[in-house]
């Protein structure tokens, strides 16, 4: 294990860390808050002087890193951007504990969007545009991870997509270099797009670029205590359902469709499999919600674009909040703590455990019942154009496996702390799929996390990393054959 190198790559993410502070200092200068201005650049300083001084005392040849070292520094560099990213929290004029001011980076950066700060529509604007670019940040970071450190770590099934980003189809597509140079384009072309729109639908300029931050990062961080339920207009929500699907979306399938490559589009069975997702789930909560109020067909519209801004919401791990659906009957509870285990398409913002291991477990399902009817039968199941294999099969259920069991020792954990069981249930499903808001009396939809034990906020937060690392890049590195100098 190559040490200097590993950290040689922390201290220069803790100096990015320190540079993308500096918005929030010009921001705060801007609108006069001056004294929170001053926090913000000591805040930077320190994060790039801890920065430069790491790398200076690590600095080594510079070469790949092998497979057990990218376990570890994608690790380190998640946690340590998140640790740097509580200080301005933590130093700022609102006496955020340090326990606070944690959680609420580790849930910026993972893009949960859980929250414990309250009083944010009287907040100083550097703080509420540092909440927002830390999502945006996030979002960028996962993409990449999922993209191309994922598929080379063998995690969750990923390695399939090898088959499609990697030297095999050098002719489809550029270098990784020049991919990641246009996903950067699209992704900024994207937020860009969605301000704009924002800001014409009647918000401030502020308050869209925030918002659109936090929506292509499938974040749901706002700039409002009640979320999006603060401005109460239809065309808002509308234009945020458009991009939380879009963001849902692979990132990689905006460059095909610049590029007109219908056949890799096709290609990726997730992207039906997610669109029918939403449709049906919007459908079964707007019909259910529609006949247990009245059958009225000039208010059924109202109930498509509440149930779907709720549904979209969730299913996409965004977390913004317009409508408090626990309102709506013991059926929408039930549908939407089932709805925490979906998530969007592997290779965008969304967290969860992702559409693409379902449409796998799907297949494979269907094979093996096509077998039990048919024993001497062939059946191969296929993703797309290419045949599932072993590994891939296997990668998934295990990637299920550390998802279930870990949601229930969390479960379990949270209720020793005289939590009841709505509330730890839903908080972990929440923590570990990086959706947001939980369910119950607690930390419900119209709710805060400022409430929970101390305990509870440390567990949760390590919940989230846990869950946007997709798990095995954690929990790998407590087995000590890792460790081993032949390993």
């Amino acid at each position: 294990m190559r040490f200097k190198l590993i950290f040689s790559i922390v201290g220069l993410m803790c100096i990015i860390c320190g540079f993308s502070m500096i918005p929030s200092v010009l921001t705060d200068f801007f609108y006069g808050y001056t004294e929170s201005a001053h926090r913000f650049a000591v805040s930077a300083g320190l994060c790039v002087a801890t920065g430069l001084l790491i790398y200076l005392l690590s600095e080594s040849e510079k070469s790949p890193l092998r497979i057990k070292e990218m376990f570890l520094t994608t690790t380190l560099v998640w946690l340590t951007f998140a640790i740097l990213a509580a200080v301005p929290f933590y130093i700022s004029t609102y006496h955020i504990s340090w326990t606070n001011a944690v959680f609420e980076a580790m849930s910026g950066l993972t893009t949960t969007g859980a929250t414990v700060l309250t009083h944010l529509d009287t907040m100083a604007p550097g703080l509420l545009l540092w909440r927002s670019l830390l999502q945006w940040f996030g979002g960028v970071g996962i993409v990449i991870v999922a993209l191309f450190i994922l598929p080379a770590l063998r995690i969750g099934g990923m390695q399939f997509f090898t088959t499609e980003s990697s030297a095999q189809n050098e002719r489809d597509l550029p270098t990784v270099v020049q991919n990641m140079r246009a996903l950067m384009i699209y992704f900024v072309g994207m937020t860009i797009a969605c301000a704009v729109c924002l800001k014409l639908a009647g918000m401030t300029t502020f308050d869209a670029v925030n918002h659109a931050f936090t929506t292509v990062s499938s974040g749901g961080f706002s700039t409002h205590d009640a979320s999006i339920a603060y401005y109460q207009n239809p065309t808002l929500e509308w234009i945020l359902i458009v991009f939380m699907i879009l963001s849902g979306l692979p990132l990689m399938l905006g460059l095909y469709v610049i590029q007109r490559r219908w056949r890799l589009i096709r290609a990726d069975a997730q992207i039906g499999f997610y669109l029918k997702f939403l449709a049906v789930a919007t459908i079964v909560l707007t019909f259910v919600r529609w006949l247990s109020v009245h059958f009225l067909p000039i208010e059924l519209m109202t109930y498509v674009r509440q149930s779907a801004f709720s549904v979209i919401t969730v299913i996409t791990t965004t977390g913004f909040v317009a409508y408090d659906y626990q309102l709506w009957g013991s059926f929408a509870v039930a549908f939407f703590m089932f709805l925490f285990l979906s998530g969007g398409c592997t290779g965008s913002t969304s967290g969860g455990i992702k559409m693409f291991r379902y449409t796998i477990l799907v297949r494979a399902c269907g094979v093996r019942l096509k077998h039990l009817v048919q024993p001497h039968g062939v059946f191969i199941p296929r993703y797309g154009n290419h045949a599932i294999s072993d590994d891939v099969l296997i990668s998934v259920l295990v990637f299920f496996g550390l998802y279930l069991g870990t949601a229930v020792m969390c479960t379990l954990a949270l209720s020793v702390l005289n939590l009841d069981f709505i509330t730890s249930f839903s908080g972990t499903l929440s923590a570990l799929s990086n959706t947001g808001p939980g369910l119950g009396h607690v930390i419900g939809p119209d709710k805060t996390c400022d409430t929970l034990p101390a305990a509870a906020k440390w567990l949760l937060s390590l919940a989230m990393l846990v869950g946007r690392l997709e798990f095995v890049s954690v929990f790998v590195l407590f087995f000590p054959f890792l460790w081993r100098r032949n390993a």
